[in-house]
C-alpha cells in the first residue's frame, strides 16, 4: 500500500505541475494546450506540456507560465501539509496518500529550484534568462522551502507510522524514508542528458542524517518524559 500510493501520487504530482501549473497560466493568457506528456519515470524522464500562445505575449506573462509549475506544486504541498497537521483524526490510508502527494509536489518544485541553481534545467533556466531568478536565488529558495517541508513532513510521517508501528519503529521508518532523496538523484544521474555531477550525490544524504538527529532527540526527550515521576499523575 505504501509503495503503490507513492507511485500513483508521483504521477498526480506531475499532473499538478504541468496542467494546474503551466497549463492554467497558458489558458489564463489566452493560449491553447497542444500537447501533454506525463512521465511515469520521473526524474529519469521529465514530463512536459506544449502550448500555442497568442501574439503579443509579454515577458512577464511568460515568466508566470514558466513559474506556474513550481508555484502550483509549492502551494499544493504546503496546503496539504497544513491540512494534515490541522486534521487530527483521518484514516491512515488517506493520510498516507495526502502525505505522498505533499512529498512529491515538494520534491518536484524544490528539486527544480535547487538543481536549477547548480546547472541549467527546464523552467528555472528560462526564468533566469528572463531575469526573474538568479542561480543563487533559485538555490537559496529551493533549500529554504525544502528544509521547511522536510521538518513538517517528517512530523506528519512519524504520526502516520505511529498508528501502525511502535514509537521506535515509527521513528526508524521516518529516518529510512528520507533515503528516497539520494535514490531519486541516482535515478536522475543515470540519464546523461541531465548534466549533473556525481560529486553532488553525498549531499543528498543530509536529510537522512538530519532525520536521525531529529528522531534521536525526540525519542530521548520522550523517554525522559516517561521516566519523570511528575508525569505519573498525567
Amino acid at each position: 500500500m505504501f509503495l503503490i500510493l507513492g507511485f500513483f501520487m508521483k504521477i498526480v504530482a506531475e499532473i499538478v505541475h504541468e496542467v494546474l501549473g503551466h497549463g492554467l497560466f497558458v489558458l489564463l493568457f489566452g493560449g491553447k494546450i497542444t500537447d501533454l506528456y506525463i512521465s511515469v519515470l520521473w526524474p529519469y524522464d521529465f514530463s512536459w506540456i506544449g502550448w500555442d500562445l497568442p501574439e503579443g505575449i509579454t515577458s512577464a506573462q511568460m515568466a508566470w507560465i514558466y513559474t506556474g509549475g513550481i508555484l502550483a506544486c509549492l502551494c499544493a504541498s504546503f496546503l496539504i501539509q497544513a491540512f494534515l497537521l490541522w486534521k487530527k483524526k483521518i484514516s491512515w490510508h488517506f493520510a498516507l496518500a495526502f502525505f505522498w502527494l505533499a512529498f512529491w509536489t515538494l520534491v518536484n518544485s524544490t528539486g527544480y529550484l535547487i538543481i536549477g541553481g547548480l546547472t541549467p534545467i527546464k523552467d528555472v533556466d528560462e526564468l533566469i534568462r528572463l531575469g526573474v531568478l538568479t542561480n543563487f536565488l533559485s538555490l537559496a529558495m529551493g533549500l529554504i522551502f525544502f528544509i521547511t517541508g522536510f521538518i513538517t513532513l517528517s512530523w506528519i510521517l512519524r504520526r502516520i507510522f505511529a498508528n501502525v508501528l511502535s514509537p521506535k519503529k515509527a521513528s526508524l521508518g521516518t529516518n529510512l524514508f528520507w533515503l528516497i532523496i539520494p535514490l531519486l538523484v541516482v535515478i536522475m544521474l543515470a540519464n546523461p542528458e541531465r548534466n549533473l555531477q556525481w560529486a553532488y550525490l553525498p549531499l543528498t544524504f543530509i536529510p537522512t542524517v538530519l532525520s536521525f538527529v531529529m528522531e534521536y532527540f525526540l525519542v530521548l526527550s520522550q523517554q525522559k518524559a516517561d521516566a519523570n515521576p511528575n508525569n505519573i499523575a498525567q
